[in-house]
């Protein structure tokens, strides 16, 4: 009986080994982050950035942090960047901006108490150094234990450069005081985005005149990218607004910024109708206020002619009859039209 219980208490207790060590690999797995940013380095600079560093001992210049080596020394050759101050910095200077969040670093070898106790993670913004993340007391004995060490925290802004700031080593008592073997960073990869939909399906407009469609993305956040099929039926700024320019059909596309998800809207471009002899013609100004008139064909034409050519502060007269006065006349400025719409009747 006892046996019995000794061999199901044994194999229970490997079943749960191999559970947490399925779950912690799943974990690592999806941790949400992108591999790491910086390419394999053999110099100081690189087409995609460049390593610098406060100082450097001779055989360890700042790149080293950079090389795809992760232990300090592999006979005579060093594998990491060193200095012979017990503090200093070592920075990765990117071509294009970055939004890092998680950095690791790699320290393993023989003197463990060159590798950093407390240090800061920072990011340039131009003109000052931002401070993103701080550790301390990570002692000689944590770095034997645990030679690879990340850390993450919230960062959404983008930066160009870099830098582990090193406070204090632990100890070091030879000609290099402090270093790092391996230093990586990481972007955490968005999946949030899920969907993108346009609050009008197809447009009818005739020649010259403007409507406005509306993206509602999730999350909101997200940038969405305009374009039209034929910009020579119809145009499409990057904030949604519709311009008919000769008669035809067009698809509008709206997609989100670097994910292949989009939305369409079909726009069908007519050429305005001579037989009707008045219409409403309606204009909406940029400040939100809509003005209405009574006008004729011509009135009509002359106005379309005036709206494709003008521009800046060129105005177009018109004249309608408000009581108590025999005749008003109002000017509308080019610039200042936000769209506007033809009503025949």
């Amino acid at each position: 009986m006892v046996n019995l219980f000794k061999k199901s208490f044994i194999y229970l207790a490997l079943f749960m080994l191999v559970l947490v060590s399925f779950n912690v690999e799943n974990a690592h797995a999806e941790d949400g982050y992108s591999e790491n940013l910086i390419p394999k380095m053999t110099s100081n600079e690189s087409d995609f950035g460049k390593a610098s560093s406060s100082s450097n001992y001779g055989d360890t210049p700042s790149w080293k942090a950079f090389d795809g080596v992760l232990n300090y020394q592999n006979g005579s050759t060093y594998n990491a960047w060193g200095t012979t101050k017990e503090t200093g910095w070592l920075a990765y200077e990117f071509t294009t901006p970055k939004a890092v969040s998680k950095y690791v670093m790699y320290n393993s070898g023989q003197w463990p108490t060159l590798f950093p106790n407390t240090w800061t993670f920072e990011a340039w913004d131009g003109s000052e150094w931002i401070v993103l993340d701080s550790q301390s007391n990570v002692t000689k004995e944590e770095w034997k234990k645990n030679p690879k060490q990340s850390f993450t925290f919230e960062n959404t802004n983008f930066y160009n450069k870099y830098r582990v700031n090193i406070i204090l080593a632990n100890g070091a008592t030879g000609t290099v005081k402090s270093g790092i073997c391996e230093l990586q960073m990481m972007e955490k990869i968005s999946s949030s985005v899920e969907s993108i939909s346009l609050d009008k399906n197809e447009l009818e407009l005739v020649e010259g005149s403007q409507d406005k469609l509306t993206a509602t993305v999730t999350p909101d956040t997200a940038k969405v990218i305009w374009a039209s099929s034929d910009a020579s039926i119809a145009t499409v700024d990057q904030n949604g607004n519709v311009t008919a320019i000769r008669e035809g059909q067009a698809i509008i596309t709206a997609t989100i910024e670097n994910i292949d998800i989009s939305a369409t809207s079909a726009v069908n471009v007519k050429k305005p109708n001579n037989e009707f002899s008045n219409a409403i013609l309606s204009i909406t100004l940029v400040n939100g206020i809509t003005k209405e008139y009574d006008v004729t064909n011509a009135v009509i034409n002359n106005y379309l002619s005036w709206f494709d050519s003008a521009q800046g502060t060129s105005t177009f007269k018109f004249s309608k009859t408000i009581s108590p006065y025999k005749k008003v006349t109002e000017y509308i400025v080019h610039d200042k039209i936000a769209s506007f719409e033809v009503r025949e009747y």
